[in-house]
């Protein structure tokens, strides 16, 4: 009965990354500032001049930044879904066959 989990490189960095994260809606918001900011400013400049194409190219950027958001959330989840089931794996096999399951 292995004493350790079997994480790869990837799935390590991962669990690195998220003990070391800051939780918190100030720190997300700060971290996203910097791609949220610009866009933000320019809709609002579109919509103060009265610029349809101003705020439609804000729009469509919005729309791109969550795309590429939903696109990294669903390589994270493959990656926590991955983890959690070797941990699960390992908890198991230490509690025994006559454990019961959750």
């Amino acid at each position: 009965m292995p004493d350790t989990i079997e994480l790869t490189e990837e799935e390590r960095s991962y669990v690195a990354q998220g003990a070391a994260a800051k939780a918190g809606f100030v720190p997300a918001l700060l971290g996203w500032l910097p791609y949220l900011g610009p866009v933000v400013l320019f809709g609002a400049y579109g919509v103060a001049i009265r610029d349809l194409t101003a705020v439609a190219l804000a729009f469509a950027c919005l729309v791109g930044l969550n795309l590429w958001w939903l696109h990294g959330q669903s390589r994270s989840a493959a990656l926590f879904r991955t983890v959690c089931a070797k941990i699960q794996a390992a908890a198991s096999s230490r509690a025994g066959p006559d454990a019961p399951s959750a």
